[in-house]
């Protein structure tokens, strides 16, 4: 484990953006629709919000939730309750409240913020339909949350405040700026796991800015980037990537509220955005509708792009760099758990950045280990242990689930698994859960992925293993065909599955390869394995 290279620059949040408003005043942090503020404007509005919120009671170690999609007022939230030494719970604007009551009774939430016109879907009111509250005190059965405030316009649901009547009420609260405590808790993000209870992983300041301070400097982001942030912020990429790395390296943040890719380029060449990130289909998607379009130029700008995923093709790479004129792509690995855990390196080949999540941040381990956890030589895939500063204080209120996943010398189990090179790369060839044996042989579901997505015709793929009467377990693809590809007369399944016999052993080669228009996926848009295998479960055939 190495050690730190370039320690971040401050004790907390509050600090760093202090510093920045300061540094930066007069460039423009936040750009969201018509709403363009600068840092001394950032500045004020999150001291407004740390006063409306000081005055409503919320002091250090209460908890804030923010159900809305991304938004300036989002970002002023968490940089206001930051200031109190409050703690930001993110949730996805995607659930539903029967998703959203179990977090915010479960974090014991006093002060939710919302939007009553998300997608048409009034929020607040969707929640109090679900608990019945038509009362003159509806909130009182949420546990035990007080307020509820909404960034756009006024809620159906009674009680609920507009975002300028609660920084009008509460003005002059006189909020204390919690300056040197970076050991203090500032997020729980309940992971969006596709089976099982969510879990709350518990990370404090210091260890958020020292992680992305390091993510931002390996990629080299500086004060004259724009960052167009596509993530939600409920994701802990949006807010940690996102909201903080744009405030510490002092970028111009361009707010996305929902992905669409006719929108997106109207951004790129609006406000000459210069780094982004995405999934490979994303910046797919992009080239496809810049292709034999009047946007030729519009990317011209985009100099930095960061791709997580386990395997980028090499065309994806080659395509964003000629097509979008991308100079440096990037590929990452982290997990809610650990922050950010590797990435690529500029040096770094296509082959390198198509194949691996590269190597390991600074101060930052990683093991490749068997069952009995001893360490495996590189070229032999095993669980991924991490250990290091971005390592999560624990599961906020589950003890045995936190000491579940920590070895006895404090290594965090990943789930996943993966294989080292002699050079400490790190290629990710699935999840230890997902996992499955056929004819003996271990199959690893994100492999089987990966080279199916070599296929021309393919741009998205999900496989899961279901039982086999012969075989013991056996692989089901499902698989997103390519734009201009129609799936009446263009998909040939046998065709696909002789490919797959051509192009992989033969007990990886999936028993069906169905086509769908587009994968399940969760709250943070992650595929629904469990579905999917309920869906393969009724196409199976073993004739």
């Amino acid at each position: 484990m190495s050690t730190l290279i370039n320690p971040a620059p401050w004790q907390s949040i509050p600090q760093m953006l202090q510093d920045s408003c300061q540094r930066y005043q007069q460039q423009t942090a936040v750009i969201d629709g018509d709403t363009v503020l600068s840092y001394a404007q950032l500045g004020a509005a999150v001291d407004l919000c740390a006063q409306a919120m000081a005055g409503n009671g919320v002091k250090a170690g209460d908890t804030v939730c923010l159900w809305a999609p991304n938004s300036w007022q989002w970002i002023a939230c968490a940089f206001g309750a930051w200031a109190l030494g409050a703690v930001v719970v993110p949730i996805s604007s995607r659930l539903k409240a029967r998703e959203v009551g179990p977090v915010l009774q479960r974090s014991g939430a006093r002060l939710l913020f919302s939007v009553s016109d998300c997608a048409g879907i009034d929020l607040p009111a969707l929640l109090g339909a679900h608990y019945g509250l038509h009362d003159e005190r509806p909130l009182d059965r949420v546990a035990t949350l007080e307020q509820v405030v909404c960034f756009d316009r006024p809620s159906r649901l009674a009680g609920c405040s507009t975002y300028e009547a609660f920084l009008a009420g509460g003005a002059g609260g006189g909020g204390s700026i919690e300056v040197m405590h970076g050991d203090r808790l500032a997020e729980i993000l309940f992971t969006s796991g596709t089976t099982g209870e969510p879990k709350g992983v518990m990370l404090n300041q210091q260890q958020i800015l020292q992680a992305f301070w390091d993510w931002s400097d390996l990629g080299g982001l500086e004060a004259s980037d724009n960052f167009l942030v596509i993530p939600p912020f409920s994701h802990g990429f949006g807010i940690n990537a996102g909201i903080l790395a744009c405030v510490m390296r002092g970028m111009t943040h361009v707010v996305v509220d929902f992905f669409d890719p006719d929108a997106v380029l109207g951004l790129i060449a609006d406000h000459a955005i210069s780094v982004m990130s995405g999934p490979p289909a994303l910046f797919s998607a992009i080239a496809r509708k810049m292709a034999g379009s009047d946007n030729a130029g519009a990317c011209q700008s985009l100099r930095v792009a960061y791709v997580g995923a386990a395997h980028v093709p090499q065309e994806t790479i080659v395509r964003m760099q000629s097509e979008l004129g991308i100079a440096r792509v990037i590929n990452a690995y982290g997990l809610i758990e650990a922050c950010v855990v590797s990435m690529t390196r500029a040096s770094d080949t296509t082959e390198v950045i198509s194949r691996t999540v590269g190597r390991p941040l600074p101060n930052v381990g990683i093991r490749i280990v068997d069952d009995a956890l001893r360490d495996l030589p590189a070229g032999d895939p095993g669980e991924v242990l991490v250990r290091g500063y971005g390592v999560m204080q624990g599961y906020f209120g589950e003890p045995e689930l936190t000491a579940a996943v920590f070895t006895d010398d404090q290594w965090l189990h990943t789930g996943d698994i993966g294989v080292m090179d002699a050079a400490g790369n790190l290629t990710l060839v699935g999840r230890k859960k997902e996992m499955f044996i056929c004819n003996g042989f271990n199959v690893y579901p994100s492999e089987v992925e990966d080279l199916l997505l070599q296929h021309p015709d393919i741009v998205q793929a999900a496989v899961v293993g279901i039982d086999h009467p012969d075989k013991g377990e056996i692989g089901m693809a499902f698989v997103v065909l390519a734009s201009g590809v129609p799936v009446e007369s263009g998909f040939d399944e046998s065709a696909l599955i002789q490919w797959a016999r051509e192009n992989m052993a033969a007990y990886k080669v999936p028993l069906r390869i169905l086509s769908v228009d587009q994968l399940p996926l969760n709250a943070n848009g992650k595929v629904r394995k469990d579905e999917l295998t309920r869906i393969a479960m009724q196409h199976r055939t073993f004739e």
